[in-house]
């Protein structure tokens, strides 16, 4: 089993952003994520070939599944005890925008809902690497250059 040190908040913001025309990749050795989007940058489809070339340095990302989402969607609905915003929420999860603006206005469990979708895409992410031989192991993000602003005051 080969482990892989990430930053797995990175891998599921990757995954939760796919889309038909963009692609990520991570780099096996480093853990980091590349995105690519060839039909705005046009010199990355020589990249991505040059990755798909490299199966033991790169492995392409699988992209968000309707169905996945409308699971997930439907997972949170049934973990709410709130019956009002259970009813509004369970006549738009066929629909990420409309479930999303429909929590707009429900500050705590919009916060919950992110917390929950990411935890669901990092468990399927976590099991379709393993059953590639991969194992995704946490690692500490990089500090941010120049370091983080002192939010405090004086």
């Amino acid at each position: 089993m080969r482990r892989v040190p990430v930053v797995m908040a990175w891998v599921v913001n990757a995954f939760e952003n796919s889309s038909e025309h963009s692609e990520y990749y991570l780099d096996l050795d480093t853990g980091d994520v590349k995105f690519f989007c060839p039909m705005d940058f046009p010199e990355h489809a020589g990249a991505m070939k040059r990755f798909d070339s490299q199966p033991q340095r790169y492995i392409r990302l699988p992209k968000k599944e309707r169905d996945f989402a409308v699971k997930i969607r439907k997972d949170f609905v049934e973990s709410l005890e709130e019956t009002d915003l259970k009813e509004l929420l369970a006549k738009s999860v066929e629909s990420e925008l409309k479930f999303r603006n429909a929590l707009m206005e429900f500050l705590p469990e919009r916060r919950r809902w992110y917390s929950f979708q990411s935890e669901r895409s990092g468990e399927f992410l976590k099991n379709w690497f393993l059953e590639r031989g991969i194992e995704l192991v946490e690692k500490e993000p990089p500090p941010v250059p120049g370091g983080a602003p002192d939010i405090r005051g004086s």
